[in-house]
């Protein structure tokens, strides 16, 4: 792993809770319940922390009021940001 993978990774443990975080790195996308409103929802959250960026406290507090789905779905886009595509394409390939 490299160091700027490492220092990302600490920096989610930080801001989701380290129970999230390892949650985030061992769920397979495949076994969740995706939904076109859960995804809106992450990529609200997405949004959200950007504006956020640099206010780690109101990032937390913003991160501690959503549902632990969306929590860890967000938590596992940030972690892979190529994961992101694949989950809203997988989403609307349902629908």
């Amino acid at each position: 792993m490299t160091r700027k993978k490492k220092q990302e990774l600490a920096e989610l443990k930080r801001l989701f809770g380290e129970p999230v975080a390892y949650l985030a790195s061992i769920t397979d996308p495949a076994t969740l319940d995706l939904s076109a409103a859960l995804m809106d929802r992450v990529h609200d959250g997405a949004d959200a922390l950007l504006t956020m960026r640099g206010h780690l406290a109101e990032q937390h507090r913003y991160i501690g009021g959503l549902p632990f789905d969306v929590r860890l779905v967000l938590c596992m886009w940030l972690m892979d940001t190529d994961l992101a595509a694949k989950l809203i394409r997988a989403v609307y390939a349902k629908a």
